[in-house]
């Protein structure tokens, strides 16, 4: 059963999620935020998301069946966990999962995921798992990922709470499903990864490349191929997608 807190401001739900983990049980604990005033993305990235306008949430899952190794498998049911919630939504055919994790609607991001989780011997303990979805939002700054908001796609306002609990229950799911079916998620990954099997631009050590994505290895790193066959493997950082 999840619980819900919702905060009206806070610096970022996750490391209020992190705070609250030395003295009170976090586990199933969904909170939100109207406003976060050092929401973060992936490394040094910021979230831009008006006040009022958008989800920005964390929710704290035990996943102690999971071995430390495999970790980027709960990153995988993450992601399907938000995208097929938004497929009841959205035109399911243009939502796709940028690795490692992120939501994109065609071209434009649409959703972050940043997950922080404890280890304990070699198996993970609790994830905190933070999501950042443009909801009702209208007008972005001019970032490299080209935001964009569900209401900017249908022209329909989009009630938080109802959204909230929707997504929720959906990751909750997903994650659950790792503990009898992760082939199943990793085959379903693949499915919706943006550019899988086909070629695309990308820039590593400032040079634009051409490649072909051919999948993800056990520790979620990307593989590709380039024209002549040479394979590569990236970890998150080390290549950029061109847009």
């Amino acid at each position: 059963m999840l619980k819900f807190i919702h905060l009206e401001q806070i610096d970022s739900t996750n490391a209020y999620l992190q705070r609250q983990q030395s003295e009170c049980d976090i586990r199933n604990l969904v909170v939100s935020a109207d406003e976060q005033t050092a929401g973060k993305g992936m490394g040094s990235n910021g979230w831009e998301s008006e006040v009022g306008k958008n989800l920005t949430f964390s929710l704290a899952l035990e996943v102690n069946f999971l071995p430390a190794e495999r970790q980027f498998l709960l990153s995988k049911a993450v992601a399907l966990g938000l995208i097929h919630a938004l497929d009841t939504l959205l035109p399911e055919e243009k939502l796709h999962i940028k690795w490692p994790n992120d939501i994109y609607f065609e071209n434009r991001k649409l959703a972050g995921i940043l997950i922080n989780s404890t280890i304990k011997a070699n198996m993970m303990d609790v994830s905190i798992i933070g999501i950042g979805l443009n909801v009702n939002q209208m007008q972005f700054q001019d970032w490299p990922t080209h935001p964009i908001s569900m209401k900017q796609i249908t022209g329909k306002e989009y009630d938080l709470q109802p959204l909230l609990e929707q997504v929720a229950e959906q990751l909750l799911i997903k994650v659950e499903q790792l503990k009898s079916f992760p082939a199943a998620i990793e085959q379903d990954y693949l499915k919706r990864l943006y550019r899988y099997r086909t070629w695309a631009d990308y820039e590593v050590d400032g040079k634009k490349m051409r490649l072909f994505m051919t999948g993800i290895d056990s520790f979620g790193r990307l593989q590709l191929l380039d024209m002549d066959n040479n394979s590569y493997c990236f970890d998150i950082k080390e290549i950029k997608f061109l847009i």
